[in-house]
Order: structure tokens, then C-alpha cells, then sequence
């Protein structure tokens, strides 16, 4: 199967909350913590056009005989105050559809990614994960992402 990765338009919108939903539906599968459904989809789809159009912000998509597998969103960031690089890259999501997992397509879209950073001089790249995500925490430590921080919740 060959794969095309490129940025993701205004009209891909509609193919890439789909992909969200599915993301946001196995989230709330794995943590009850998480919403799924028509308010998470409506918020994300307006959210998704506005990210289109940030300057700083990078959406590609994954496509197959011109249907989206994957979707991925990063950003480039101005840290808080005490940490020491200028700016940072930020990798918010990376979702493969299930049935196109394991075939390289998410190391495919992190490479372009890593290139668009490269273009900025980012020298450090951050992103968030559920400790119980163990698909993407083993996918992320494949492309050489370490622990370096613990972000905790209490639940009342």
C-alpha cells in the first residue's frame, strides 16, 4: 500500500474528526476520565479549523487511494519561564487508525514532523500521553522519546 503524507487542508476537516472521534472514543475506553461523542467532536472540528490557520501549527494527515488513515498535530511553542530552550516543539496527537497500526505509517508522519521542527532549529520536542496508553508510550519510545516529567491527578 503506498502511503502519502502531506499537510492537511480546510477540506480534509470533516476526515480527520472522524479520526479524532475514534481517538477520543478509545481514550474514554481506556480511562472513564475522558469524553467521547458529539461534544468532544464539535469542539475538536472547531478547534481543527482554527489550528489551520495558526502560524507555528502543523497538521498532516495520512492518506491510502485517497482515504485518511492517520492525522497528526504539532505545534511550536514558546516554554514556560524557568525552562531553559527558547522554544519547543509540541506533538499533541498522532492517531493511526487501528487496522493501519504497525505498518510504519505513525513513524512515517513523526519523521515529517521532526523535519518541519528542524526547519525552526527546535532542539527539544514535548508531548502529553496517558500512562495507561501503552500502544503510544511503546510507539514513542520507538522514535526516542524518554520520560522526563510526571503529570498527576487526584480524583475527589
Amino acid at each position: 500500500m503506498k502511503i502519502k503524507i502531506e499537510e492537511a487542508k480546510r477540506k480534509d476537516i470533516k476526515s480527520i474528526v472522524e479520526l479524532g472521534k475514534e481517538m477520543a472514543d478509545f481514550h474514554q475506553r481506556v480511562d472513564d476520565y475522558y469524553v467521547s461523542g458529539n461534544e468532544a467532536e464539535n469542539s475538536f472540528k472547531k478547534r481543527l479549523g482554527e489550528i489551520l490557520s495558526e502560524r507555528g501549527a502543523k497538521v498532516l494527515i495520512a492518506k491510502a487511494k485517497n482515504r485518511i488513515l492517520a492525522y497528526g498535530i504539532a505545534f511550536i511553542e514558546k516554554p514556560k519561564t524557568y525552562i531553559k530552550p527558547k522554544k519547543i516543539g509540541h506533538l499533541t496527537d498522532l492517531y493511526v487508525r487501528e487496522k493501519y497500526r504497525k505498518k510504519g505509517i505513525g513513524r512515517q508522519m513523526f519523521n515529517k514532523f521532526l523535519e518541519w521542527f528542524k526547519t525552526y532549529s527546535i532542539k527539544h520536542i514535548e508531548l502529553s500521553v496517558d500512562a495507561k496508553n501503552k500502544i503510544a508510550i511503546a510507539a514513542y519510545k520507538k522514535y526516542g522519546f524518554f520520560e522526563y516529567k510526571k503529570r498527576m491527578r487526584l480524583d475527589l
